[in-house]
């Protein structure tokens, strides 16, 4: 698939790892800062496709990281932050510092904001890497400790859109080789912001959609439901199905038959999540 690069365009695209926490964050910021990172007047985007570990103090910095892209007078969005990342921006009281610059891939993986004119795709990278879009042009590196490695210039041809929002493939090392694992379920997590006073109403009325559900004869995985004292006032729904296509049965569900909105339709819209399981 081509992309075209705005020749106005001046970015800074980060892809962590998949753990960021206080120790591994410090050598990422000197290694950016070697390179001049923090000086550069341009976008901020940060990929979050690849973070499965993130801890308060990577959240501080990436408060920092919205910053200074303020500071620039640029613009910052996060592509598909992991839950956790919400959550502790709750606890900060800075929360408004991402309201309308999280944004969540298209169907076919393509990104689009309000905010910028063009979100290069997700490349994923184990290490992480940084990409630096200028005039149309772009130089690439991947992390290696507190080291910045210029590798060859990502190549957007020949990375084509990850959807929705996780990788499809996930390896490990088996005696040396990559063994590819197999996506065993879908998950999808819907996070209803319903206030402290609403936790209970909240609960009822999902049990009520779930019975809707089963009376259509739509079976899933299994369906969670969980609060938490911290943050408070958000009531977790994770809702498992067996692949991608069973997913896209339940949303043909709802479309044809919106009997449903009578149940839920004075609720707010819940933010919703995707994620691949893996056996």
């Amino acid at each position: 698939m081509p992309f075209t690069i705005p020749l106005d365009f001046d970015a800074v695209v980060l892809t962590p790892p998949a753990r960021v926490d206080s120790s591994t964050v410090p050598a990422m910021l000197e290694a950016a800062d070697r390179i001049g990172v923090p000086r550069m007047r341009a976008h901020r985007i940060m990929h979050m496709h690849q973070v499965e570990h993130i801890d308060s103090a990577a959240v501080a910095k990436l408060m920092d990281i919205i910053a200074t892209a303020r500071d620039h007078g640029k613009e910052f969005v996060a592509c598909d932050p992991p839950p956790i990342v919400h959550s502790y921006l709750e606890i900060y009281g800075a929360s408004h510092l991402l309201a309308g610059r999280v944004l969540s891939s298209d169907e076919d993986g393509t990104y689009s904001s309000d905010l910028l004119p063009f979100v290069p795709p997700f490349v994923p990278n184990p290490r992480g890497r940084l990409d630096i879009y200028k005039g149309g042009r772009v130089r690439s590196y991947e992390f290696r400790g507190d080291e910045l490695e210029e590798i060859g210039a990502v190549d957007l041809a020949r990375h084509p859109p990850k959807a929705p929002t996780r990788a499809h493939h996930m390896r490990v090392a088996d005696s040396g080789r990559p063994v590819e694992l197999e996506a065993g379920a879908y998950v999808m997590l819907r996070r209803h912001l319903c206030g402290c006073d609403a936790t209970h109403s909240t609960f009822a009325q999902l049990h009520q959609l779930h019975q809707w559900y089963r009376r259509k004869g739509f079976d899933f995985k299994a369906v969670e439901l969980w609060a938490s004292d911290v943050p408070s006032g958000i009531v977790t729904e994770r809702l498992t199905f067996r692949d991608r296509m069973h997913l896209d049965q339940f949303r043909t569900l709802l479309k044809i038959d919106e009997s449903w909105k009578g149940i839920s339709e004075a609720a707010h819209d819940p933010e919703e999540e995707f994620y691949y399981v893996y056996a």
